[in-house]
Order: structure tokens, then C-alpha cells, then sequence
């Protein structure tokens, strides 16, 4: 079992690729660097979980996965496909779907736990053929 009432604070974030060169992040305001753990998966798996941790900055992100997170610190404002525009601190947990475009601006430093999943993963498809 994964308690992230402990692991929540637990150390070990990594530099992670930067935004620009992700293809699924289009950066349009500052200089966003992010950070994180993978506590289960990681990169291009059919599940992961773990923190990620982002500077100020703002993104349009387009979801490779199906993702729930909850935020542990900082303050986001999120504008959805719909126009519609999200505000969420400590505490706060939201759903995306996978290829849901998100525009995302960080006002504080945000740290939040994460679990994400695309059923149409490489690792799936592997499984699948076996």
C-alpha cells in the first residue's frame, strides 16, 4: 500500500525532461520547471503514480493519460476545453481525461500527487500480443 499521507513530503524528486521538449506541452508564459517521483510506473507506462512538483509559469497541456491528482501545496488556475476556469489549492483534487487540452497557470510553486493511466500504453499492447 502506498500511504501518501507520509510519502506526500518524501524527498527524491528528479529533474524531469523539460516542457519544451515534451510534445504533448506547448509553454506560453514564463519558464515552468518541473520535477517529480514516480512511485509506481514511469514514463510511457500503463499506470504510474507518484509527486510532481512545478515553478510558476503558465502551459497548455494536452493529457497523454487518464490522470486524478491532488494538490499538497502551491495555488493553479486551470481553463478547461470548455472555457470554464479552475482555481484549486492544498487540498484540492481534480480528474482529466486522456487528450483533454488543459491550459495550465502555476501562481505558486505546486506539488501534487499523482495517478495516471492510458490504457492504450506500448506496455498494454505487449501484454496483449503475449
Amino acid at each position: 500500500m502506498l500511504d501518501y499521507t507520509e510519502l506526500k513530503d518524501k524527498g527524491g524528486l528528479d529533474p524531469w525532461p523539460t516542457m519544451e521538449d515534451l510534445p504533448f506541452v506547448s509553454v506560453l508564459e514564463g519558464k515552468p520547471i518541473h520535477s517529480g517521483r514516480f512511485d509506481i510506473g514511469g514514463f510511457g507506462t500503463r499506470t504510474s503514480a507518484g509527486v510532481w512538483q512545478c515553478t510558476p509559469g503558465k502551459f497548455e497541456y494536452t493529457y497523454p493519460g487518464d490522470e486524478i491528482c491532488t494538490l499538497i501545496e502551491g495555488r493553479i488556475s486551470l481553463v478547461d476545453e470548455g472555457g470554464r476556469t479552475h482555481e484549486y489549492g492544498p487540498g484540492d483534487t481534480f480528474y482529466t481525461r486522456k487528450g483533454e487540452v488543459v491550459t495550465w497557470t502555476v501562481i505558486e510553486t505546486i506539488r501534487k500527487v499523482f495517478h495516471t493511466h492510458d490504457p492504450d500504453a506500448v506496455e498494454l499492447a505487449h501484454e496483449a500480443a503475449a
